[in-house]
């Protein structure tokens, strides 16, 4: 995108990443370029927030855009529960559900890898713009 926010293109570029899954050489594969989005995102908030320590868990919590209500995991869309369990699995060092997710992600039907794929660089987005150590939807417990 960068940073010019050009819709089209951007929407071209996810569509060209999920339509191929064995790309020619050159081209991006939809796996790979999944898992740098979601590893920078928990890179990202592990910068951020630091490394959790023995006794403490990182809890992602998604709210509602007043800030005031949460939003159950359960009520948001396939692929944004997809990018919201996958990144807390590898929040939660749980590195073999987190590595299953993205494996899965690559079965899925071109829509909803093109709606993974938008969701996680929107993430991704957030979290490298919002204000940390004490944002919204992020709490260390």
């Amino acid at each position: 995108m960068g940073g010019d926010r050009d819709a089209a293109r951007f929407s071209r570029e996810v569509s060209r990443v999920c339509a191929d899954l064995h790309p020619t050489v050159g081209r991006p594969v939809y796996g790979d370029v999944l898992a740098w989005v979601v590893d920078a995102t928990v890179g990202v908030i592990i910068a951020r927030l630091g490394a959790t320590g023995p006794e403490q868990t990182l809890i992602l919590d998604v709210r509602f855009t007043d800030g005031r209500r949460y939003v159950h995991g359960d009520a948001l869309p396939a692929s944004e529960r997809w990018v919201l369990g996958t990144v807390s699995a590898f929040l939660a060092e749980d590195v073999v559900e987190g590595e299953k997710s993205l494996t899965a992600a690559e079965q899925f039907d071109i829509t909803l890898r093109a709606e993974i794929l938008a969701d996680a660089l929107i993430w991704l987005d957030f979290v490298l713009d919002v204000d940390l150590p004490h944002p919204p939807d992020m709490a260390a417990a």
